[in-house]
């Protein structure tokens, strides 16, 4: 049995599979630069809080922030993570990204 054979999907739809990933790729980065500029304090609200809906390339895109470990130091580590269009394996992308209290970022 060949890779061919184990993926249903025709070539075409294999293409648009692959071409939303880029495009929530594309769109978790963008938004995610503007979760960088927010405060110390607003990272820290509840998930929920931080939830938001865009339209990119006339797709609604749902995006869900949480900073899910805070350091010793006070650094916060937060992930953002995006869904609303199918990709291939039904993997997403998300963005990573640390805010000192200072509202310093790094990677």
């Amino acid at each position: 049995m060949n890779l061919n054979q184990l993926f249903l999907f025709n070539s075409q739809k294999r293409q648009q599979l692959k071409h939303n990933y880029q495009l929530l790729k594309q769109a978790v980065e963008t938004v995610g630069k503007e979760f960088e500029q927010k405060s110390y304090l607003e990272l820290l609200q509840p998930a929920e809080e931080l939830f938001t809906v865009k339209m990119f390339e006339e797709h609604y895109l749902t995006f869900s922030g949480e900073a899910y470990h805070l350091k010793k130091d006070g650094t916060i580590c937060f992930c953002l993570d995006v869904d609303g269009l199918p990709t291939l394996f039904g993997i997403k992308p998300s963005y990573h990204f640390y805010k000192r209290r200072d509202g310093s970022v790094y990677y």
